[in-house]
Parts: C-alpha cells; sequence; structure tokens
C-alpha cells in the first residue's frame, strides 16, 4: 500500500513552478542572454496531450481494512453508491464469566468515526445484522464480496446523520468522544451471555458468533458517506449487565480478525455509463474516477511521436484539472497512478515513493481563475520511456486505497482549451 503519509508532508508538491499549459517545443530558461548557443540548442520544454477511456475498476482485495466506509449516497455523474462493513468480533480474553444470576441491560454497538464525505445531512437508516457465514483469515475476499447473514436484524439506526465532532454523554455520565451508536436486540446479547462454553476462547466464540454486517438501506437514499476507524478501542460490541454481586458490570467485544468493505454501484442512465459502455475511439472529454472499486481512466499519450527520443529528462509531470461543474461532492485529496504493461496489467511508477511524485490536491489559480489540480512528476517512467524500455500504453488513473475509500472526481480533457486538457510537461536535455 502506498506511503499516504511520505505523499502529505512532501515539500514539492506545493512549490513547482506553474509552466504554460499551452507552450511546446520553448527554451525552458526564457531568459536568452543567459544562454550560449549550445546551452540554447539542449535544453528544452515540450508539452504532450492525451486520449482518455473510462473503465469499470475490477474488484479489490478488501481483506483486514483498517477503514470501514458505510456510505448511501446519489452522484450525478457517478449514480448511486451503497457500502457497508463485515467484520469480526472478538474476545479481548478467554473464559468469560458474568458471574452468580448474572442478566442482561442491554447491548450496544459503537464504531469510533474516522471521517465523513459529502454533506450527509440527509437522513438514512442504518441495519445491523449477524453474521450466518464464518469469515476465515486466510481466504482473500474483494470489494464485491457478499457474506450470509441471518434474516432479521439485530439493530437498526432510523435517521441516521452523523456528528462526527460532538462527543457522546451516556447515561452514566461518561463522556466518550464522537462515535456510531446504535442499540441491538436484546436477543442478540442473551445468546452471548447464555453459555459461557462459547467464551472459552476465540475459536469456539467465533463459531458461535461469526460477525455483523453493518449497512444502509436501500431507501432513502443520503448525500454522504461516513468512515469508521475499525481498529479504535471504541468500536465493538458492548454487553451492560449486572449479577448477584454488581449492577453496573460490561463485557466489551472489539471488532477484531477479519473486516471486509463491500461496494454496490449503480450506474444506469449516468455519464460514466455512457462513457464506459459506449466510449470514443478518439478518447473522453472528462476522465471518471471514483474509489471502492467503482471508475478508473485510461490516459494513454496522444502525440508521444512529436517528442524528441534522443534526451535526458530532466522534469516530465503529468497535470490534471478537476472540471468547472463537478461540484456535488469534493475531490478526493489524493489520487493514484500506474503505469500499464504490455500486458495491459497496472505497475507501480518508479516514481512513486519520491518526494516530488505528487498526486495530492492544490488548488491553483492562474489569471485569478481557480483550478483544481493533481501533479505527478513521472521522470524515471519518461527516460524510460524514450530510452524504449516501455511502449507507449499509458496509465491507470484511481482514487488511492480504492478499497475503504469512495471519493470521486471528474477529470477535464476538453480539446480546445489549454487550461483544462489533461497535459504532460516534459523538461529534458538534448544528447
Amino acid at each position: 500500500m502506498k506511503s499516504i503519509f511520505v505523499r502529505y508532508i512532501a515539500p514539492a508538491v506545493f512549490c513547482w513552478c506553474l509552466f504554460s499549459l499551452s507552450a511546446c517545443k520553448d527554451p525552458a530558461i526564457e531568459d536568452d542572454s543567459l544562454l550560449t548557443d549550445d546551452d540554447n540548442l539542449n535544453l528544452g520544454r515540450d508539452t504532450l496531450y492525451a486520449q482518455v477511456y473510462n473503465l469499470y475498476q475490477e474488484p479489490l482485495g478488501s481483506n483486514g481494512v483498517s477503514t470501514g466506509v458505510l456510505a448511501n449516497f446519489s452522484d450525478p455523474n457517478f449514480g448511486k453508491t451503497q457500502a457497508g462493513v463485515y467484520a469480526q468480533i472478538r474476545l479481548s480474553s478467554n473464559n468469560t464469566n458474568f458471574g452468580v444470576n448474572a442478566q442482561l441491560d442491554s447491548v450496544v454497538l459503537t464504531m469510533a468515526y474516522a471521517d465523513k464525505y459529502g454533506k450527509f445531512d440527509i437522513p438514512v437508516n442504518v441495519s445491523v445484522y449477524e453474521l450466518d457465514q464464518s469469515l476465515v483469515d486466510s481466504t482473500t475476499y474483494y470489494t464485491n464480496s457478499a457474506f450470509s447473514v441471518k434474516p432479521s436484524a439485530i439493530g437498526e439506526r432510523i435517521g441516521f446523520t452523523p456528528n462526527t465532532t460532538d462527543s457522546v454523554l451516556l447515561s452514566t455520565g461518561r463522556k466518550m468522544p464522537a462515535h456510531f451508536r446504535v442499540t441491538l436486540n436484546n436477543s442478540f446479547g442473551n445468546r452471548i451471555m447464555a453459555d459461557t462454553t462459547n467464551l472459552k476462547d476465540n475459536v469456539a466464540f467465533l463459531n458461535y458468533i461469526k460477525g455483523l454486517y453493518i449497512t444502509t438501506t436501500n431507501t432513502p437514499v443520503g448525500n454522504g458517506l461516513v468512515y469508521f476507524t475499525l481498529s479504535s478501542s471504541i468500536s465493538g460490541v458492548t454487553v451492560y449487565y449486572h449479577n448477584d454481586a454488581d449492577d453496573s458490570l460490561s463485557l466489551f467485544i472489539p471488532v477484531s480478525g477479519v473486516r471486509v468493505n463491500h461496494f454496490d454501484q449503480n450506474y444506469t442512465g449516468t455519464p460514466v455509463a455512457t462513457s464506459v459502455n459506449n466510449p470514443n475511439p478518439a478518447g473522453e472529454p472528462k476522465a471518471y474516477v471514483q474509489g471502492g472499486a467503482g471508475v478508473r481512466s485510461k490516459i494513454v499519450i496522444s502525440d508521444w511521436d512529436s517528442l524528441p527520443k534522443n534526451i535526458a529528462i530532466n522534469k516530465a509531470e503529468l497535470v490534471l484539472t478537476q472540471t468547472a461543474d463537478d461540484t456535488s461532492y469534493r475531490a478526493p485529496i489524493l489520487l493514484d497512478l500506474f503505469r500499464i504493461d504490455d500486458a495491459g496489467n497496472a505497475q507501480v511508477l518508479e516514481d512513486e515513493d519520491q518526494s516530488y511524485y505528487g498526486g495530492t490536491r492544490v488548488t491553483e489559480t492562474v489569471n485569478g481563475v481557480a483550478y483544481v489540480r493533481y501533479r505527478f512528476n513521472i521522470k524515471k517512467y519518461f527516460q524510460k520511456l524514450v530510452s524504449g524500455t516501455y511502449n507507449n500504453n499509458g496509465f491507470y488513473l484511481q482514487v488511492l486505497v480504492g478499497n475503504s475509500h469512495s471519493e470521486r472526481v471528474v477529470i477535464a480533457n476538453p480539446a480546445n482549451d489549454n487550461n483544462y486538457k489533461i497535459s504532460f510537461i516534459v523538461t529534458y536535455t538534448k544528447l
């Protein structure tokens, strides 16, 4: 998995020079008096352009995700997205004993918030189910994997909108950080307490309580998603009970073990469906990119042959600009880029671990107009391209960590507006 931290702090991300996108085959140093005739001939800068094709992304591996996704929203470009999380809960210690004459008071599921996306001010309904199928550590699961659940929900939260900032005051007077909270049916809590042989260890417990599925219902449709920190000490099931010795006892069973995000997208009648299902052979005017194993774009350099081949690459930047009308949901903080090999498979770029690599969303102002952009510096890749090590197969552009993020963005690629056109700005020395 890519190092998000390194790319956030990369000092060069926010201090790159803004090249003129309309420049082509101009000297990189504008003051010719500073150059000898030989220097002026050897140093150059070209701007190359791209063809775009949009593709439904294949399911992504979703084992052991650290961030859970609960989503229910509609998007004018990407249609409807729903997401939920399957998760085991595991005992923190073996041989739990509830004491003499133990009685259930309540059982509550809590999930720590990590973030939210979209407005999420339209209430949605959340259901919690008990799994009826075991999750196996050694099995690979994907973003489209689905598992059997018991027929009736064990908990519901009607009219839910997340409050990710305010603390939660419990009836006991204890104050907790902001979190999602839903009371589960007493029948589920009584099952946990009914036979302590099932609490001998996690082998016995997971055979008895296989896990939970937290999801939204089909209606009503909301306008956002929420992220959960699954490894938080808040995320889990708490059984509140009393016995003959004490009237305020609890057992916390944390979310742990196998955790899988599941995504459902419906693109019917959307621009995405039109672009993917009826592609223009000459390329599309927009690139659609969506997490949750939704949509990725293939970007191919269209005028590659115009670049001199006997050169040393000093810098090569891919510049991507969000369309001006893509305002329904914020653009992702980070995008990811892969080179395409001769077999059509995605391969990690040599540049991606470098501090200059980029991929971070920035806002740039040009002539008083603000543009939301992403810049990737792919110098090493371009050098291998000009040397013939790689063929010009293009790139896959997608959301970073798409198995646990469902942000989306529309990238412009118009024919006649260089402020928005996808561009490769290449600075080189002629050899």
